[in-house]
């Protein structure tokens, strides 16, 4: 559960991330919009993704049991309620931290001009991959820092990469 809450929290932060980049050059309506629905859209998405994964994986174990029990059905036991249960919290999981994730780099965007919430949004999200990294590193009993700092270069180049290609595209670029 805590890898799918971990990595739903980086996709939707370091993808939106990338729409409030791309998009900077728009109005902060614009920017809004097309951030909230990426949001939302990758969300659903890695909800699905990830109950749709966790269902099959499950389902495939549930069916080798049968097979070395010599069971024709497992179906509507505790082992398939637990199957089910399970691949629902793998999807909420991965999903609702998406979102959460994405709200970081968006909440600028409610307060302040899009020029200065371009900024503020790279820099909390650097801020919090860093401290995800840190985290990460004390769970696998690694360098704390370099851990950190490892995460953190992941939204810098992100950052910077976005930054490139909406300079290049966008009409004022």
């Amino acid at each position: 559960m805590r890898g799918k809450i971990i990595r739903g929290f980086i996709d939707g932060s370091l993808s939106i991330l990338g729409i409030v980049i791309g998009a900077m050059s728009a109005s902060n309506q614009v920017i809004l919009a097309a951030a909230i629905g990426g949001a939302l859209a990758n969300g659903i998405s890695n909800f699905l993704s990830a109950f749709t994964a966790a269902s099959t994986e499950r389902y495939s174990e549930l069916r080798e049991i049968e097979r070395a029990m010599v069971v024709k059905d497992l179906r509507g036991g505790s082992a398939d309620r637990h199957a089910t249960k399970q691949a629902w919290l793998d999807g909420l999981a991965d999903g609702l931290s998406t979102i959460i994730g994405g709200a970081i780099p968006i909440a600028p965007y409610l307060f302040v001009s899009p020029g200065t919430a371009v900024f503020i949004a790279v820099t909390a999200v650097v801020i919090v991959t860093f401290g995800l990294g840190i985290y990460l590193g004390r769970i696998s009993r690694r360098n704390l820092v370099l851990s950190g700092l490892k995460m953190a270069m992941f939204a810098v180049i992100v950052a910077v990469v976005v930054y490139f290609i909406e300079q290049l595209i966008s009409p004022s670029g």
